[in-house]
């Protein structure tokens, strides 16, 4: 999964026999795949910009974790941090195993579910004008 040739240079982009591309593990992973992390990764980053929108106009953080690391020193970069690390961490598993069915699932889940997010917020945000 992980080799040298991940870091410094890849030697696979697909695999040899078309029978065994379900489950096997490239180097290299094309332009396509690094557009769609790189769509989750700003999505991410602005469902936390929202979030904290929403929080410092009386808002209400339901996550009991999330709530907490909020709370950690006052500031909000500890929580953008995590939030973003977390993700990223999930992103990076998911591209190692994208040949695997249920990773591409996954982050086709990912992108679709932060893109519906966005739309909510984009909505809440709405309603923030009209009930200042």
């Amino acid at each position: 999964m992980l080799s040298r040739y991940v870091f410094w240079g890849g030697r696979r982009r697909d695999v040899r026999r078309v029978d065994q591309r379900e489950g096997a593990f490239v180097d290299i992973h094309g332009h396509a795949i690094m557009i769609m992390v790189i769509a989750i990764v700003v999505l991410n980053l602005l469902d936390a910009a929202f979030t904290l929108l929403f929080l410092s106009h009386g808002g209400q953080e339901l996550n009991p974790f999330v709530q907490v690391v909020l709370e950690f020193g006052g500031h909000p970069w500890p929580f953008v941090l995590l939030k973003t690390a977390g993700i990223g961490m999930a992103c990076s598993f998911l591209v190692l195993t994208k040949n695997f069915r249920p990773a591409q699932v996954g982050l086709w889940a990912v992108l679709i579910g932060y893109t519906v997010l966005l739309g909510w917020h984009l909505y809440l945000a709405t309603r923030l004008d009209s009930t200042a």
